[in-house]
């Protein structure tokens, strides 16, 4: 039996996870939370078996600055992040990430039943990385964006100073 830390931020959907998972018999929910910080605190007490984890929390840290630190002291702990967010910051963080084992990434409204999660978790675990294809080819347009708009990658304000350096001004100028 698997054991299985759900970092959900959703207080609806978490309980309904713990409770559809642990149904299964494979599956045992040994800790549930709504933030990264919770997760992390938790794994460096008593790693998991396997996560299944949103993308976006609750919290300082999203699903993927979780991920990243986690792994820093667990680098197979095995992840499936199971997420609806369809924004290009969080497609480009988990390229970013440097994520290459031990991971899904699926979407929530692909994957709603237990039965469904549970092979994820269990692939995950067994060292295989499966990326959902709706999102595979998102990850994939967001690459193609970056490499033709270096600009899109910069934040509003940064986006403001590179014009303005482009223009010539001088760091005082732009300053004032």
């Amino acid at each position: 039996m698997l054991k299985l830390l759900i970092v959900e931020d959703n207080p609806k959907l978490r309980p309904a996870l713990k409770a559809g998972l642990d149904s299964t018999g494979q599956a045992q929910v040994v800790y549930d939370c709504d933030t990264g910080e919770a997760a992390l605190e938790y794994c460096l007490e008593r790693p998991p078996d396997v996560i299944l984890m949103d993308v976006q929390l609750a919290g300082e840290m999203t699903g993927i600055d979780t991920a990243v630190a986690i792994r820093r002291e667990f680098p197979r702990l095995p992840i499936v992040f199971y997420s609806i967010q369809d924004d290009d910051a969080y497609y480009r963080a988990f390229r970013r990430a440097g994520i290459l084992s031990h991971y899904a990434y699926v979407r929530k409204s692909n994957y709603l039943l237990p039965q469904m999660i549970v092979p994820l978790l269990r692939d995950a675990v067994n060292g295989r990385s499966f990326i959902d294809p709706d999102i595979e080819a998102r990850v994939q347009e967001v690459r193609r964006k970056d490499e033709n708009a270096p600009m899109d990658l910069l934040e509003p304000n940064e986006q403001a100073v590179a014009r303005m350096l482009a223009l010539g001004m001088s760091n005082q100028q732009i300053a004032a």
